[in-house]
């Protein structure tokens, strides 16, 4: 077993006058030997600050940082994702390996929350004088952290970052394809941008999430467009595809016709019919058209229909 040896972050003074400096004040008459000293399963820190509380708190800050160090020096971590590369027609055309290094952060490590003063094994303040007659107070902790604490703390945050992980990697294998529900899609994508701003904005993973973003985007734009199904002077019905299947639950598209007066949208299961008068400012001379316009997560995707 690896011994773990944490090193004091300040050395302050400590029942004794240094450079003009005076102890006038401390909370107890001797100063524990191990102040300034090294013990395995102990984190020794020493602050100052213009305040007790102030010097307490500093203390405390750096007990904790010294156990974010103490666990990033034993974890290993790294994140690698498979991410298919899918074009025309939802078929693969390729794979590539995403990969971003972990460094661990306070946020990672719920038991700080817990970490105070009173869980402290021992602890020894001082009032310090200056030469000028300002003063300020030294605080020192001995903070114990076990080598099985530590073993447990790391295998609780290499258990989160694999939760994590695995949710990267499957949002990297959807395919588009497998839906035929224009809102699984959308959902997908909204899941996809809810789990990523909800890590660190630190985390390097964000940015194979914005990779996995930009590839479903990739296959929506490749793959969606406007089918007519059928088009007479009475109405016409469209439906949004991708690849060759009708989506269910598409939105309704936005119409413009150049002639045609009275336009109303019908949803049907999988697609949209659009009534009209043709009659009232289509001509026979003139080419008749329809606009039929979809947006999808910001993109336009259009059809025009010639009304014969």
């Amino acid at each position: 077993m690896k011994r773990l040896l944490f090193f004091a972050t300040a050395l302050l003074l400590c029942g004794a006058a240094v450079a003009g400096d005076k102890v006038v004040q401390s909370s107890s008459r001797r100063t524990p030997n191990w102040i300034g000293g090294v013990e395995e399963g102990y984190i020794i820190v020493s602050a100052e600050g213009a305040t007790l509380e102030l010097a307490k708190e500093k203390a405390i800050t750096r007990v904790r940082e010294q156990i974010v160090y103490a666990v990033g020096t034993r974890v290993q971590s790294a994140t690698s994702i498979t991410l298919q590369e899918i074009t025309d027609n939802g078929t693969i055309q390729s794979h590539r390996e995403l990969n971003s290094t972990l460094s661990v952060t306070a946020a990672d490590i719920p038991y700080l929350a817990d970490v105070s003063p009173s869980h402290a094994d021992g602890y020894y303040w001082v009032k310090v004088r200056r030469k000028d007659k300002s003063e300020y107070y030294g605080y020192h902790l001995k903070y114990p952290l076990p080598d099985s604490k530590l073993r447990m703390l790391v295998a609780d945050y290499e258990k989160a970052q694999n939760i994590i992980n695995d949710s990267i990697r499957s949002f990297a294998a959807v395919n588009m394809a497998q839906y035929d529900d224009l809102s699984q899609m959308l959902d997908v994508q909204a899941r996809l941008k809810q789990f990523s701003a909800s890590l660190s904005e630190a985390d390097s993973r964000r940015d194979i999430c914005a990779t996995i973003s930009r590839n479903y985007d990739r296959m929506l734009a490749q793959n969606l467009h406007v089918l007519i199904l059928e088009s007479n002077r009475q109405y016409t019905t469209v439906a949004l595809c991708y690849g060759d299947k009708p989506l269910t639950h598409a939105i309704l598209p936005r119409v413009k016709s150049n002639c045609l007066a009275g336009i109303e949208l019908q949803s049907l299961r999988d697609s949209v019919r659009i009534k009209y008068d043709y009659q009232m400012g289509c001509y026979e001379d003139e080419p008749n058209w329809l606009d039929i316009i979809y947006t999808v997560s910001g993109k336009k995707i259009t059809a025009r229909c010639h009304i014969r």
